[in-house]
């Protein structure tokens, strides 16, 4: 693609070269003629004018070149910019999920540990009930081994 741009500014360079001759060889002629003065004059501005646009044609291209190839590097920005925030929105959500996750494990523990406070309670009175049942059993052995 660089190389047909630079082809077509060869060949607009040629052409406006080609125009500069020509405009030379029409100036020449007109040089010697002083009925066609005016003419001259006018051709002369004309000329001026078509050069200066030329001039203004070529700088705004290059200014275009330079604009389309920060589009381009720009573009490459934007959408590197997009994956890295869809990579950081799977990130994201991934990090919700195992949050999602441990506290589903907190949520585990501490019913675990209230059962196991619960089976501890149990116990502790089973013991209790247990500790009394063998104090009455022990106390029924006394007296009769008192009797």
């Amino acid at each position: 693609m660089a190389e047909e741009k630079s082809d077509k500014a060869v060949l607009e360079e040629t052409a406006f070269e080609e125009i500069e001759r020509d405009f030379h060889e029409v100036l020449n002629e007109l040089i010697g003629d002083k009925s066609l003065e005016k003419f001259r004059l006018e051709y002369e501005k004309l000329h001026a004018v078509m050069k200066k646009s030329y001039e203004n044609e070529k700088r705004l291209m290059a200014k275009c070149r330079e604009l389309n190839a920060e589009i381009v590097v720009n573009s490459a920005k934007v959408a590197t910019a997009l994956k890295l925030s869809q990579d950081d929105q799977t990130t994201i959500a991934s990090l919700k999920k195992e949050i999602e996750k441990a506290w589903k494990m907190v949520d585990a523990a501490y019913d675990k540990e209230q059962k196991a406070k619960e089976t501890i309670l149990a116990l502790k009175e089973e013991i209790v009930n247990l500790t009394k049942l063998v104090e009455q059993g022990s106390g029924l052995t006394m007296d009769q081994d008192s009797k």
